[in-house]
């Protein structure tokens, strides 16, 4: 408790209450100021603790993005590698296919061209008999072999 203040003559003295009223208002305001203290110094932690999960969340996402750009990447890679790699099968297939395609009208056009050369010496084995038999005729020369000519032995 407060001592009691000295009071001029001309006021009067304050009573029991007067006083008790007096220090619980001091009391209250002592309070108040140490609750508000206290709440502000709370808000205060709160708030540190907030810009740190802030920053914790910021410094994770950045984490993410960057991971999520080096599998970008390596996808980008991947995908173009798998496309090389399809483009030169096709290519093989392609040289493959155009090897067996040229080989093939190669040989057709051998066997053509064989085929021609046989029939070409067929018809000129029958020329040479028939001017053979044509030279026979004129000359009247008949020998072992211009019969068997003739006779077709």
């Amino acid at each position: 408790m407060l001592p009691a203040p000295i009071t001029e003559p001309s006021e009067r003295r304050l009573s029991e209450i007067d006083r008790f009223c007096l220090q619980t208002r001091l009391d209250a305001k002592a309070e108040a100021a140490r609750h508000v203290r206290v709440v502000a110094s709370t808000l205060g932690v709160f708030c540190l603790a907030l810009a740190v999960c802030l920053g914790v969340a910021v410094w994770r996402g950045n984490a993410l993005a960057q991971e999520r750009d080096q599998l970008v990447e390596q996808l980008r890679t991947e995908r173009a590698e798998r496309i090389q790699a399809s483009l030169a099968a096709r290519d093989v297939e392609m040289n493959a296919a155009h090897y067996a395609l040229d080989t093939r009208v190669r040989r057709d056009i051998v066997e053509e061209r064989m085929q021609e050369q046989e029939r070409r010496a067929a018809e000129l084995e029958q020329r040479a008999q028939e001017i053979a038999r044509q030279k026979l005729a004129e000359a009247n020369c008949v020998t072992p072999r211009s019969i068997r000519v003739a006779a077709d032995l």
